[in-house]
């Protein structure tokens, strides 16, 4: 039998829990078949408002250990200074977490001043020498003088890292207020690589190149064209296509698109702003579409480790990133501390995008995230992506296994956890040996004597698995991906506004298939948010919502076993939605009190 929900808060205890909150008897959610009693052991208690979950007197199960593991690192293991950005809450399990971002010690260090060079000339050789001397001075502070600076080349120190090159650098501060970078070359904007307590404060950055554009789609003769508004700029190929709202910024909920991938034929020309292709053929006659002209491209700022050193403690404070053709802030390090503070990120007058593909793109992380009074629009994908790495494993002995998904990363004493086919916790183990770094991200390694992991079949290496994460008082609008899509350990999601977005406005996923993707939401708070016309996924054989969690063990089905919890969702207002207001599955110790699920 299906099941309406019409209730202002029901609970349904299912074989894989799911929690749906309703709308004024108005809302309605249709909820999969009811399982058997028998089918599978439920471990795990849905409240309704206000009711405490029952104490469990059974020992503790595999999920119990991993999740206790990653608690235990609630609390930063730095200490904050004065200056430094720091945020506190109490977390799902009722302790207190923190997370904490080092500013650059600048004291008693040189200061050193650059100005927009004459005529548009290319800033990029009098920034990469002012960086070199901020590098042999152990640091200091380099003020850039409010105006326009065009990078026409990318710095020769490693030229793929960037126009902008911040390596090997400790306590820079970077003061731009009022600056405006414009980056040229097909690099990205700014590379940060084996870096310590860096700022970059109030620089306003973009794409100077045009990297996605606006059109409509014209049935002429039984076949579907694309008629760009404008030229399609030079050196630039028709990538994704996705509807838009007429008269609107904003994005229908549809699964109508075209995927045209740099290993596919390129559409055909028939004209200088027209063009058709098979992968067309969806799409209404008239319809008005955003297209992309870049397939993942480059970066506005990337974070990236080498294979031998670490960042640690980058803070972007005021910036805002115009529009780009890849990801707009990305980062990719086993360091901790990276916080993004009072920025934006908005399209460019007459660009559909702001950034082709998410907006905030963390891979992997020693933790200490800090999202906070941001600003994000007309992201291209997910605005906020917090992920964490999941490696496939290769058992070749006792004590040694190969592990694949960035292993490169992988170094010696690296904590790893291993995991069955079913995604559950087997064991950890101390990285004893990681061999030369070469090319390959498929790597043996050898462990230490300790816990058997003969079934594994995924890893997780805490050092690389983010721990705690706080996104607080920001807005979140008109995009066409989902608003947060959060997948690691001790957070809290507060106080944001998250308004006309056509997908889950906050979606907790692990997903060791397809993705590799996720630690668990585990001791995560959820509190005090304002979702607007929230509208949930499309295409799914299981309910989806505005707020959810979930995980999957095979591609697209909910798994059959514990993956999150505690989790707390409570004091959310979710004004007209879309959808059912919150879906929860794969949940221990859930806790949803005082939502209000309808309404103006």
């Amino acid at each position: 039998m299906k099941f309406a929900v019409r209730s202002k808060s029901m609970i349904l205890l299912l074989p894989l829990l799911a929690a749906c909150s309703g709308g004024d008897g108005e809302n309605t959610a249709a909820m999969p078949q009811a399982t058997p009693a028998g089918t599978m052991e439920l471990d795990t208690l849905a409240t309704t408002q206000g009711v405490a979950p029952k104490t469990s007197t059974t020992k503790l199960t595999d999920f119990d250990i991993w999740a206790r593991r990653l608690m235990a690192d609630r609390i930063s293991p730095v200490v904050a200074a004065a200056g430094d950005l720091s945020h506190a809450w109490v977390g799902a399990d009722g302790k207190v977490a923190n997370v904490v971002v080092r500013t650059p010690r600048t004291a008693g260090k040189p200061t050193i001043s650059i100005s927009p060079p004459a005529s548009g000339a290319d800033a990029t050789p009098a920034f990469q020498a002012a960086i070199s001397q901020l590098r042999k001075a152990g640091g200091g502070v380099l003020n850039v003088t409010a105006g326009e600076y065009r990078f026409k080349s990318a710095n020769t120190e490693q030229p793929s890292a960037g126009h902008i090159l911040l390596a090997n650098l400790q306590d820079v501060d970077i003061q731009a207020t009022g600056a405006h970078f414009l980056f040229e070359k097909d690099v990205d904007g700014i590379g940060i690589r084996d870096s310590q307590r860096i700022r970059i404060f109030g620089a306003r950055m973009r794409d100077a190149r045009v990297l996605s554009g606006m059109g409509r789609m014209r049935l002429v003769d039984g076949a579907t064209r694309l008629v760009l508004d404008k030229l399609l700029p030079p050196g630039t190929t028709i990538n994704w296509i996705r509807p838009m709202n007429e008269g609107s910024h904003t994005w229908p909920q549809t699964r109508t698109r075209a995927i045209i991938s740099p290993s596919t034929a390129q559409p055909s020309r028939i004209d200088e702003r027209t063009f058709t292709a098979p992968e067309f053929k969806p799409f209404e006659d008239g319809q008005l579409v955003g297209v992309k002209f870049t397939y993942y491209g480059t970066r506005m700022v990337y974070v990236r480790d080498s294979y031998k050193g670490t960042n640690e403690d980058i803070v972007l404070d005021g910036i805002r990133i115009g529009s780009t053709g890849g990801i707009g802030i990305l980062a990719k390090t086993r360091g901790r501390g990276l916080a993004i503070q009072n920025s934006a990120i908005a399209a460019e007058e007459g660009r559909p995008y702001s950034t082709n593909y998410d907006g905030v793109h963390v891979i992997a992380s020693g933790g200490d995230i800090l999202i906070r009074g941001n600003s994000f629009a007309h992201t291209g994908d997910d605005q906020i992506n917090l992920r964490s790495m999941i490696h496939k494993v290769s058992v070749l002995g006792t004590n040694r296994a190969t592990l694949t998904n960035d292993a490169r990363l992988i170094r010696g004493g690296d904590e790893v956890a291993f995991f069955n086919k079913d995604g559950e916790y087997l064991g950890r183990r101390f990285v004893s040996a990681a061999p030369p770094i070469g090319n390959s991200d498929v790597i043996t390694f050898d462990f230490k004597p300790g816990e058997p992991f003969t079934e594994a079949k995924f890893a997780r290496v805490l050092t690389m698995t983010p721990r705690r994460f706080a996104i607080v008082a920001n807005t979140l609008a008109d995009s066409i991906g989902r608003g947060m899509l959060v997948q690691i350990p001790n957070g809290v999601i507060q106080s944001n506004v998250i308004r006309r977005l056509p997908r889950t406005a906050i979606r907790l996923l692990t997903s060791f298939d397809p993705w590799l993707e996720g630690a668990g939401a585990i001791n995560v708070r959820i509190i005090g948010n304002t979702i607007e016309s929230g509208g949930a996924e499309l295409g799914y054989n299981h309910p989806t919502g505005i707020i959810m969690a979930q995980a999957e063990v095979l591609p697209y089905k909910i798994a059959g076993n514990m993956h999150n919890g505690p989790l707390r969702i409570e004091a959310n207002r979710f004004k007209a939605p879309r959808a059912a207001c919150v879906v929860v599955y794969n949940t221990k110790n859930f806790v949803e009190q005082g939502n209000v699920c309808g309404g103006g």
